[in-house]
């Protein structure tokens, strides 16, 4: 049997979009995303911050085929017997985690958006997904709210990559997670240097992740032509127009004086990776 295109860990390929077996979990993505906001008008607060079609963003339509493939094929193979419990760290509000409980998971979702919270029962109350659940459970910058090897996988997607100190979220993912327990992560990876995971901190994730964990899917190089970024995509990262950049430019004044980065006033230079993690 061949190996699907996905099960490997590395740099998103723009090629995988149009191969067929990449393909057909993207239409499938479509499809459940399509069932999902069908149900939008029953749960959905306007203080929801995120995008609504998130599937359609520059890198969630690799990551999201990218980590579902994890999920339904052997490296999500979690336990025997039973439901196995996964966590999305840093969910949001999507169809994502209501596609795979259909796979058998009992999936909890986590965010330190209240916002999220609310919409998400809600959501659970009124869109399909059995034969698996979904629930939700605030959680801090510092803590996710499980005990010790509670969780058998964990996804994480375009996440860690924001909080202020990636290693040691990697290190509570470890914490919560059994033995031979699976992370899947994708993250975005800054090209240009004015992003949050440049050079020095993408080592320093790498080498958190490699002191906890063992790849569970080999890790393969591609070309630089050929990578997914943000620029390359069927769904780049746009100039803002107008009245959206006039807001922009002003949140960007006035960050510097609450503590925090502003972000550059030309759209980000971004590749995308994914990866697949064991606990030994």
């Amino acid at each position: 049997m061949s190996m699907h295109p996905f099960d490997r860990s590395g740099l998103a390929c723009i090629d995988d979009l149009t191969n067929p077996a990449c393909r057909e979990l993207f239409d499938l993505m479509e499809r459940e995303q399509g069932m999902f906001l069908a149900h939008e008008a029953e749960f959905r607060s306007p203080e929801y911050g995120w995008p609504r079609d998130p599937l359609h963003t520059w890198s969630r339509c690799w990551e999201y085929p990218y980590v579902y493939q994890a999920l339904r094929s052997g490296y999500g193979r979690l336990a025997e017997g039973r439901q196995p419990l996964l966590v999305d760290v840093g969910s949001g509000v999507t169809f994502f985690p209501f596609a795979v409980a259909k796979l058998g998971y009992r999936v909890v979702c986590t965010d330190v958006d209240p916002v999220c919270c609310r919409d998400l029962r809600k959501a659970a109350r009124v869109v399909s997904c059995s034969p698996g659940s979904v629930d939700f459970k605030p959680c801090s910058l510092e803590h996710l709210p499980f005990e010790d090897q509670e969780c058998d996988g964990i996804c994480c997607i375009s996440v860690i990559e924001h909080v202020p100190d990636p290693p040691a979220t990697v290190r509570e993912m470890f914490r919560i997670l059994k033995k031979n327990g699976l992370l899947s992560l994708t993250i975005d990876l800054d090209l240009r240097g004015d992003h949050e995971i440049g050079p020095r901190s993408y080592l320093e994730l790498h080498r958190a992740l490699r002191s906890c964990f063992e790849l569970a899917a080999p890790e393969y190089g591609i070309h630089p032509a050929t990578m997914l970024t943000s620029t390359t995509g069927p769904y780049p990262v746009g100039i803002r127009p107008g009245l959206k950049k006039t807001i922009f430019q002003v949140k960007q004044l006035v960050k510097p004086l609450m503590g925090r980065r502003p972000m550059p006033a030309a759209p980000f230079l971004l590749a995308v990776e994914g990866s697949l993690w064991r606990k030994p």
